[in-house]
């Protein structure tokens, strides 16, 4: 397996859009620390970037990480951009747009030699619907509606890439297994997100058992579940260590399926993420 982490932990969400140069210099710096400074063999991008930012991230941009990629040798994988987007929007323009900045996302990254993309298949908006819905007739009714729109977005995603490097990434919620028909529809992969998980009670090692076959990426964090007052409230992209996440039980079974693809660690800090390689320095 190859362990890796975005370049957030290093460059964090804020870009001076005023000074463009520095900002890629910035960015570029974060890869290359990450790669030999950490010894990682793993970076992935995030796509939003690219799409929020675009005068910034631009094709020049995605030019010079391929020379860097070139240069030092990393692993490269790309989390497709999800914020205020959703695949599965009943809301058809809405949806559409969702799919064609996705496609615009991907060609930018043609320069790089990317392994995987990871898909989030909904938005914050379906998953605070479908929370609210009372009864299950009709939360089944609209789940099923938002599944087939989820369904043509991910077809036309596999149209510009190639199914298997398609990664759909398991959300908060509602529970993967309405996305599965989906993805073994189109042949596209998992990215198995652990801490995510957590949300609906965690079970990664059951998770692997049963999609095993179709993970090509994977997610790690630590994440904790308090109840209160009748409430479970779960906080993950901790460090490794700081929750109830048996990390080490999982990277060992990682292991024994042979596992190739990489991890990418997902913390918010430079800190966390120093923290978290110190507990799994025995599989760098």
């Amino acid at each position: 397996m190859k362990i890796g982490t975005t370049t957030l932990t290093m460059a964090g969400w804020l870009v001076d859009q005023r000074q463009p140069g520095k900002s890629r210099k910035h960015r570029l710096a974060a890869i290359r620390q990450l790669v030999e400074g950490y010894g990682l063999s793993a970076v992935e991008l995030t796509l939003d970037f690219g799409v929020v930012y675009h005068q910034v991230f631009n094709a020049d941009f995605y030019a010079a990480v391929a020379d860097l990629q070139d240069e030092i040798g990393f692993t490269c994988t790309v989390h497709l951009p999800f914020l205020w987007l959703d695949c599965s929007s009943l809301n058809e323009p809405v949806r559409q747009a969702s799919t064609d900045c996705l496609r615009r996302a991907i060609r930018l990254t043609r320069p790089v030699d990317v392994t995987t993309y990871v898909l989030h298949l909904w938005g914050l908006t379906t998953i605070q619907i479908i929370a609210l819905l009372d009864g299950p007739g009709q939360r089944q009714a609209v789940i099923d509606g938002l599944m087939a729109q989820a369904g043509r977005s991910l077809a036309e995603v596999c149209e510009v890439l190639e199914p298997r490097d398609l990664c759909v990434e398991n959300l908060e919620a509602p529970p993967f297994d309405v996305a599965v028909p989906l993805v073994e529809q189109q042949g596209a992969s998992i990215c198995l997100d652990v801490g995510h998980l957590a949300w609906q009670g965690g079970g990664e090692l059951d998770f692997l058992t049963r999609h095993g076959d179709r993970i090509r990426e994977v997610h790690l964090h630590d994440a904790v579940s308090v109840s209160t007052g009748g409430r479970t409230q779960t906080r993950d992209h901790l460090p490794l260590g700081r929750g109830q996440i048996d990390y080490l039980a999982f990277l060992r079974q990682l292991e024994e399926i042979g596992y190739e693809g990489a991890v990418i660690l997902e913390n918010n800090s430079q800190a966390d993420l120093e923290e978290s390689l110190e507990r799994v320095k025995a599989f760098l």
